[in-house]
């Protein structure tokens, strides 16, 4: 394998004032959103109907029938479950009920009985309830007995995109049971326990080692925050949306000076898609700007980023220029997490989550690895996690957070209604005007 030819990046670092506040001109993006589901042919429409329901079927069969907990893959013989595949499955699950796919009375009862995993009856010692601590649960656990799964940690983004979950359900099932538990599965996150003495939110806990790890500046975390300040029980202080956004950088590649600027970690360089896209399966970032930055055309620019770095990445090799799609996902040799440098993986889930942001530049993409690879990457719930051409590596598992990615982010692109629904928890708008947000 030849080696690359380096690209020239240049960083900016600097306070709040200098590095996080920049005109609409410099913000501009190429993005498409005026293209609307309407727009696609009739032949893409359908694609994208079975694409989502197909990971929509990753939740529905994942479901224990007993604790109502979902797996982290769809591996019928492991019990390993993901609370953020619980979180995108609640939300799945008001979206298959939508679409008449499955029957109200169906979603109602599951979500019942989710909820109840995930409260702790102070009147009954012996009630089943997922392990945790403070109101926030480890990140694996087992779905059959809700506890600790290895040795992971009670984690504060995969308990936020939980609850994001409950607060859809909370609203989508208002004046009944399911609102009322909801409630208190929320009211009991004590979100202020795992914020630290600058105001950030802690990665997580550990009974080996305690409270982890420091999340700030632009990356998925931004759901934990705008999920947490909003809480009337535990919130975090209102000056943690400033001390995440301390560690706002921004970054202007010069070979690419058409996308715009996007922010990133400290000015790290890392345009992986679930960081834009995790936060806006729920909350509505179009037409908003807070104190530093719009949000949405962040997430366009660092979209359109991404798939230029890989096309021209795959040109070194061979690929087609119709292939992107960077993102945290299973490689051939493991699990690829957020500073892994990019080596040709690409995930269709990333390509699809992107419709909202960019849909000129993701449905070609979409129809192109169906038409192409589906023979390779094609399976009971859709497209697989990932693939690798240049390795002619095809992953054949599901992941929980990649298939929720899709069928939310489908469903926003269509028709805005799980930002409709999840916009009008009390929970979320208070995040949002701590968070200072305004329409634009």
């Amino acid at each position: 394998m030849k080696l690359l030819k380096p690209l020239i990046i240049i960083l900016f670092f600097g306070g709040l004032s200098s590095a996080c506040i920049f005109n609409k001109k410099e913000m501009s993006s190429t993005g498409s959103s005026n293209l609307t589901f309407k727009d696609l042919s009739e032949s893409d429409q359908k694609l994208l109907d079975e694409i989502q329901r197909k990971a929509f079927d990753f939740f529905w069969d994942g479901y224990h029938p007993v604790t109502g907990l979902i797996g982290d893959a769809a591996d019928p013989e492991s019990l390993r479950g993901s609370i953020a595949s619980v979180g995108f499955g609640l939300s799945a699950y008001c979206i298959g009920e939508k679409r008449g796919w499955v029957s109200h009375e169906e979603v109602y009862q599951r979500v019942l009985t989710i909820l109840n995993s995930f409260y702790c009856d102070p009147n009954d010692k012996f009630d089943f309830c997922v392990e945790g601590k403070n109101g926030l649960f480890y990140h694996f656990i087992n779905t059959a007995t809700g506890a600790r799964h290895g040795k992971c940690e009670v984690s504060t983004i995969d308990s936020a995109i939980l609850m994001a979950g409950v607060l859809h359900v909370m609203t989508h099932f208002k004046g009944t049971e399911i609102e009322e538990l909801a409630q208190k599965v929320y009211n009991n996150a004590q979100w202020d326990w795992y914020t630290l003495e600058n105001g950030a939110i802690a990665g997580g806990w550990k009974p080996e080692k305690g409270i982890e790890g420091e999340y700030k500046g632009y990356n998925e975390y931004s759901l934990v925050y705008l999920v947490a300040m909003g809480s009337p029980t535990h919130p975090m202080p209102k000056q943690s949306w400033d001390a995440y956004s301390s560690g706002f950088g921004y970054e202007y590649m010069k070979s690419y000076d058409h996308i715009g600027k996007f922010l990133t970690p400290h000015g790290i360089f890392q345009p992986l898609a679930y960081l834009y896209q995790f936060p806006a399966c729920w909350i509505d970032f179009r037409n908003k700007q807070d104190a530093y930055v719009n949000h949405w055309e962040v997430a366009q620019n660092a979209l359109l980023a991404n798939r230029e770095y890989c096309v021209n990445w795959g040109n070194e090799f061979g690929v087609s220029s119709e292939l992107w799609g960077w993102t945290a996902c299973v490689g051939k040799d493991g699990y690829q997490g957020f500073m892994q440098p990019y080596n040709g993986t690409l995930a269709p889930s990333a390509v699809v989550a992107s419709l909202p942001f960019i849909p000129k530049e993701s449905m070609p993409t979409i129809r192109y690895m169906y038409d192409n690879y589906k023979d390779k990457i094609w399976g009971k719930y859709g497209f697989v996690d990932s693939f690798n051409p240049i390795q002619n590596w095809y992953d054949d598992g599901f992941l929980g957070i990649d298939q929720g990615n899709t069928v939310l982010m489908i469903e926003n692109f269509r028709t805005g209604y799980v930002w409709e629904e999840c916009m009008q928890n009390p929970i979320i708008q208070k995040g949002m005007e701590i968070a200072q947000f305004k329409e634009l």
